[in-house]
């Protein structure tokens, strides 16, 4: 019988394609060349076509890997037999604790997916098509309402949540669960409802160094 995958190439191709994310955010798709994402790997350009053929063929199997997950994650809130808000409430916090994860995938995914030839393409946003359309039918429970105004609703939930690495940075003011906290309290009661989530967060972290630091001179002062 043919041998599977094993473990320890999966993990090596897993770790490629990471660092492979991270150059193409870093430098942009075209900018990015096998030779330096060896080069970042630790590992000769040689080792890097024996994994991957083509810097197309890289993009593409980190595009697709993404999604599945993404679509896993989608549907894997069900299982659990919640109520529809709370359900919707647990899948915001599941993406948005994925997109701190995955950041430079998801920026690979908004900006590069162009890049690929017209067949890999269009099996990405196929992939694509078939989470926001989990999402838009988890809406239409949630709100009661048709097809269509369940996929504008869904569209404002991801316009909200897709382009968080754009501004929102660990170590920051304000995490990305407190984050995904005020998205489902906007959801439950507008900007009312966000305003209240985001106000019983612990002190950002700005305020919590300025009160370290007046503490430290104080004592220096006593």
């Amino acid at each position: 019988m043919p041998r599977g995958i094993s473990a320890e190439h999966a993990l090596q191709r897993e770790t490629m394609l990471n660092i492979a994310a991270d150059a193409f955010a870093e430098l942009g798709y075209p900018s990015a060349t096998m030779a330096e994402i060896a080069r970042r790997c630790g590992v000769s350009k040689s080792l890097l076509y024996h994994y991957y053929p083509s810097k197309d063929a890289m993009l593409f199997d980190m595009l697709t890997t993404y999604m599945e997950k993404l679509r896993e994650l989608v549907e894997s809130v069900s299982p659990l037999n919640l109520d529809v808000r709370d359900a919707l409430a647990e899948t915001v916090r599941r993406f948005v604790r994925e997109y701190e994860h995955s950041r430079t995938r998801h920026i690979v995914l908004l900006n590069d997916v162009k890049f690929l030839p017209d067949t890999e393409r269009e099996t990405v946003l196929n992939l694509e098509r078939i989470v926001v359309q989990r999402f838009a039918d988890l809406i239409a429970r949630t709100y009661n309402t048709d097809a269509s105004r369940a996929k504008v609703l869904t569209m404002c939930v991801f316009g909200m949540i897709n382009w968080t690495f754009t501004w929102l940075r660990p170590g920051g003011p304000i995490s990305y669960p407190q984050f995904a906290e005020t998205v489902v309290g906007m959801l439950e009661g507008g900007l009312n409802g966000g305003a209240e989530r985001l106000q019983a967060f612990a002190p950002h972290v700005e305020q919590q160094r300025e009160t370290k630091s007046g503490v430290e001179s104080a004592a220096r002062i006593a």
